[in-house]
């Protein structure tokens, strides 16, 4: 109960402890054959490492190692803390690599843009191909980003061929989405609520794909500061990373909002960014489960995440399909149920309800869509802990005069 009471006031006033900052940013300046680091407080960027030729999209590992491709080159490198670089694998399956990402299983998965491969390399630099342009019958094509999902499926942006693909635990690789709104993608970034969100170079946005549906949507977009978004990271601190050709690093908050954080002086492009303290990333979720019960003009409203839930950082709840200026109560709650109410299904016994107006046209339907950001109590007591959530919305149209979502359990991770 005191969790649920804790939660209760973090939702109805949207604040808490501060959300922990990033560490310093490693950033990718192929003009300059360069990384650089960014001091996070100060924001000096002083160069981490220079005589590359291209370097593009890295991480970091535990240890505080980054791995980059350097894209042109056609290598990976393996850089420690201090600096000092070492090779880890070239050419064979990766003659021009262009994004990294850490293999669940150890070692790393990269990209291949002019190969059409996609590259598994071991700790002792061996590669083994995944796929390529034949295996998967021409869909892999010109591969950038990617990004596991919570069922271990592997997505991976083709920034030539403008679709993304998914490959299954039983390494079978389909068309994932083909939305008009992919336009030369890059970075892949999966958070634990069940969303994909994707650089888009030539449509100079960020969108957001839902991965149970595939429903896509413009999630950023400021052209002042985002001009051919590239690489994309989800910070431990809750909030995305991208890099631009405009030479900056921009923060997009959980309502989509950006904020440049840095820009260097001069600079043509960044196209890639790091954070050591992402290299694990956070393992909270927040699943749907239920059905809800339809309201005005048929909408079901939807209750869901945004980012995914650890103490002390960022988090948001999501309505959508809510008639528009009503008032919705969100009930809380340890225990999922399955009890028969106004007309559909109560899906959480709840212990605390708090009461969240809607914006939108008042009883205009379907137009009742919220963004509900808040900081998670920065207790690490929480890790573990599940707590379930239902909207219960006034809508005249409803049975009972209440519209239903679906049922939104969060377990608080790591």
């Amino acid at each position: 109960m005191r969790r649920i009471l804790a939660m209760l006031s973090a939702v109805a006033c949207g604040i808490g402890s501060a959300a922990a900052g990033d560490q310093d940013y490693f950033l990718s300046v192929p003009s300059q054959g360069a990384i650089h680091r960014v001091d996070a407080v100060t924001l000096q960027a002083t160069p981490f490492l220079t005589g590359l030729n291209t370097p593009f999209y890295g991480f970091h590992d535990a240890a505080g190692n980054l791995y980059i491709p350097d894209h042109l080159f056609g290598a990976i490198l393996k850089i420690d803390p201090l600096g000092v670089p070492s090779l880890l694998t070239a050419g064979g399956y990766l003659t021009a690599p262009l994004a990294l990402i850490a293999h669940p299983a150890g070692g790393v998965l990269a990209t291949d843009k002019y190969q059409n491969t996609v590259v598994r390399v071991d700790d002792l630099g061996n590669q083994t191909l995944v796929h390529d342009g034949v295996s998967s019958n021409g869909l892999l094509f010109g591969p950038a980003g990617l990004d596991f999902d919570l069922a271990g499926n592997l997505y991976v942006s083709n920034n030539t061929g403008n679709t993304i693909v998914r490959i299954d635990p039983a390494n079978q690789l389909t068309l994932w989405s083909d939305s008009p709104l992919i336009k030369t993608p890059g970075g892949i970034a999966i958070d634990g609520s069940g969303n994909m969100f994707v650089a888009m170079y030539d449509g100079n946005n960020i969108v957001r794909f839902r991965v149970d549906t595939a429903e896509a949507e413009v999630f950023a977009e400021d052209l002042s500061i985002m001009i051919r978004p590239n690489d994309l990271k989800l910070s431990r601190g809750g909030h995305l990373l991208t890099t631009t050709r405009l030479g900056n690093l921009v923060s997009i908050d959980a309502t989509g909002k950006p904020t440049e954080l840095f820009k260097g002086a001069g600079w043509s492009d960044v196209l890639g960014v790091s954070v050591p303290e992402d290299w694990k990333s956070c393992t909270g979720t927040a699943t749907t489960y239920g059905q809800g019960l339809a309201g005005a003009g048929g909408f079901v409203p939807r209750l869901c995440g945004i980012f995914s839930p650890c103490p002390g950082e960022s988090f948001a709840l999501e309505w959508r399909n809510v008639v528009g200026g009503s008032a919705t109560i969100l009930a809380l709650g340890t225990q999922s149920t399955s009890t028969p109410a106004f007309g559909g299904m109560l899906h959480v016994a709840p212990l605390a309800i708090v009461l969240v107006p809607m914006p939108g046209t008042p009883q205009a339907a379907g137009e009742g869509d919220l963004v509900l950001p808040f900081t998670l109590p920065n207790d690490p007591t929480w890790i573990g802990a599940k707590i379930r959530m239902q909207a219960l919305c006034a809508d005249p149209a409803a049975p009972f005069g209440v519209s239903m979502s679906n049922g939104l359990e969060m377990t608080i991770g790591a």
